[in-house]
């Protein structure tokens, strides 16, 4: 078999149940905002300004843990089998700390985060309680993250990718039951109930694998340290947390202009957020198998499944992109019952389209250079394409300017071509060594 189509089939294989675990993840948020959408349609602003905060330091926390991925696979090509549960155990604990620090920090702010920004205070009200409930289940899903990226460093994603699916029908019945009762705030607590199954469900999983003993998950096995284990992670924590700061300040900017804008951006953010995780299982499998042919001392081989993984994404990415385009009205209506809502997505739908590509092309190219050790370049690119470059673009065209969400959804446009660009740039500059 040719080097490239054995790579092309090594990654699918791996890639396909990550991108479906991670769709469950993002099914999670989507069943959220349909049935908020249909059922309490006035919540929609609460639910959106809820998710901003949380939602940065979840995706930091869950950059913190992306040692246990990478080096966990590393030891795996090393033939050190003990050493990938050893990595496990350790973001445990780091998973944790991380989840206490996130409810400390969002009890103790509250609403102000929001008024700070110049919000009003009865946006801002409901919105703080939104995110009250949403901190509790943070440290809960990175508990379930960093079980998740070691189940993958084993290259066995199926487990994580059943057990999400699983939380995906405890978070239905439990919005179904909330949501009319308490709205956004009943969402919340039908989030915080599906992360309690996730994390319990797939640590006993793993506890009772078979070979557990093999991998080192039942007893004190030898690992990374937690300086190892956070010298990858720190760098990926920083690079999330500016992105998704960036993108929080966007739905912040989004509130500004009014409430129609706040909930069609967040629409438009949770579709493109769903076919993300397309982009981030491929990720996924581009970092394994790129970490375990560094691990065994190939780098050629290395090379070969970071090219492919940027290929396939580009091909699967322009796939979604197409079809978003067909069935942009549908994809509108199935969000919200509201006419206007429903109109203002489907006229930004060709923006959220041509976002794709290049959005998983810069996650794919950064998990590439991660697991080759080039840690701080994508942090210092997504700073400059998504903290320093994207939310003054954002605030220029969309409020300066008078173009609302579509100027908005034009600096990320932007924001991810430069990020891709600049990334790949860098991975060809080391492959061609």
């Amino acid at each position: 078999m040719p080097a490239s189509l054995s790579f092309a089939t090594s990654l699918l294989r791996l890639a396909w149940p990550v991108a479906l675990a991670r769709l469950g993840i993002m099914g999670m948020g989507l069943v959220d905002v349909i049935v908020v959408g249909q059922l309490a349609p006035d919540e929609l602003p609460h639910q959106a300004l809820g998710w901003a905060p949380t939602g940065v330091m979840l995706v930091t926390g869950i950059g913190l843990l992306m040692g246990v991925q990478v080096l966990a696979a590393r030891a795996i090509g090393a033939g050190e089998l003990t050493h990938a549960g050893g990595a496990w155990r350790r973001g445990m604990i780091v998973a944790g700390v991380a989840g206490l620090i996130a409810i400390a920090a969002t009890w103790s702010f509250g609403a102000r985060i929001y008024t700070a920004f110049g919000l009003d205070a009865e946006l801002a009200a409901p919105s703080a309680e939104v995110m009250r409930i949403l901190a509790l289940s943070i440290p809960l899903h990175l508990f379930y993250c960093a079980t998740a990226f070691f189940l993958e460093s084993i290259q066995r994603p199926m487990a994580s990718t059943i057990v999400m699916w699983g939380a995906n029908g405890v978070n239905l019945a439990l919005n179904l039951w909330l949501v009319p009762l308490y709205g956004a705030e009943g969402s919340a607590w039908a989030t915080l109930g599906a992360r309690l199954f996730l994390a319990g469900v797939l640590a006993l999983w793993v506890i009772s694998l078979r070979d557990g003993d093999r991998y080192g998950v039942r007893a004190r096995a030898a690992g990374p340290s937690f300086s190892a284990l956070l010298g990858v992670g720190a760098a990926a924590a920083v690079s999330q947390a500016a992105e998704a700061g960036a993108f929080s300040a966007m739905t912040i900017i989004a509130g500004r202009i009014g409430a129609d804008a706040v909930s069609a951006y967040q629409i438009l953010l949770n579709l493109l957020a769903v076919v993300f995780m397309v982009a981030l299982g491929l990720s996924t499998a581009t970092a394994v198998l790129t970490s375990e042919a560094i691990g065994r001392g190939a780098p050629r081989d290395a090379a070969r499944a970071s090219w492919t993984g940027l290929a396939l994404n580009t091909l699967f990415m322009l796939g979604f992109a197409v079809l978003v385009l067909v069935f942009a009205q549908l994809i509108a209506r199935a969000y919200t019952s509201a006419p206007i809502l429903v109109a203002m997505t489907a006229a930004l739908m060709p923006l959220a389209a041509a976002i794709l590509a290049p959005d998983g092309g810069q996650v794919v190219a950064a998990a590439a250079l991660r697991a080759r050790g080039d840690n701080w370049f994508p942090t210092a690119s997504h700073i400059l394409a998504y903290a320093l470059v994207m939310p003054p673009l954002a605030f220029y065209l969309g409020e300066i300017e008078g173009h609302g969400v579509a100027g908005l959804m034009s600096a990320i446009l932007w924001a991810s071509v430069l990020s891709v660009g600049v990334l790949t740039i860098r991975l060809w500059a080391l492959t061609r060594r």
